[in-house]
């Protein structure tokens, strides 16, 4: 009697033990989401990121109107053109984030909620680019991002991310202002 009792004791805690290191390991995954979100809205808020904009929309112009300029981006022989160093910086990041994120090991509803169109705007943008470096380097090149940018993309076609920015225009949770500065106040 006593034994069971002393198991079914050592069984409780066991469990208890289990759920505590499971809320443990989803508090880390829950704090890793934050920390690359900030990297993430650090790097996409960067001043520097509309320049590349600005750039990428030039490199697309020119791709688009100069085939020969076109052809030389298949060639490895050649260096990366000047204009596209700060597009080369910003996609690597990208292509990095596309990575966590295909993997699972970073919540890609987090990241869509906030960046989808601009996703869909870099690669569309890029793609020219992109397809003729591959070529040059590899058939693997940027293809994490081009997944996330697809994804990206039925996010906003399904409607979703209207849906979800829809819903902040209706949020019923009371704003009860009056509320919090009494408490901070004391009253």
């Amino acid at each position: 009697m006593i034994t069971a009792i002393a198991s079914l004791g050592s069984a409780l805690i066991i469990a208890v033990t289990a759920v505590a290191a499971f809320l443990q390991l989803r508090h880390y995954r829950n704090a890793n989401d934050i920390v690359v979100y900030l990297r993430l809205i650090e790097q996409m808020d960067a001043l520097d990121i509309f320049e590349t904009i600005s750039q990428l929309e030039a490199i697309s112009r020119r791709v688009a109107d100069d085939p020969a300029y076109y052809e030389r981006l298949s060639d490895p022989e050649v260096d990366d053109p000047e204009e596209l160093r700060g597009a080369r910086k910003l996609f690597g990041f990208l292509e990095r984030l596309s990575v966590l994120v295909y993997k699972g090991d970073i919540a890609e509803s987090l990241v869509l909620a906030e960046y989808a169109d601009t996703f869909v705007t870099l690669w569309e943008l890029g793609r020219p680019v992109f397809v003729q470096r591959r070529i040059a380097y590899s058939p693997h090149l940027m293809r994490a991002f081009e997944h996330l940018a697809m994804r990206a993309k039925a996010y906003i076609d399904s409607g979703q991310m209207a849906r979800e920015y829809d819903a902040l225009g209706r949020d019923t949770r009371a704003l009860n202002i009056g509320a919090a500065k009494t408490r901070r106040s004391g009253k």
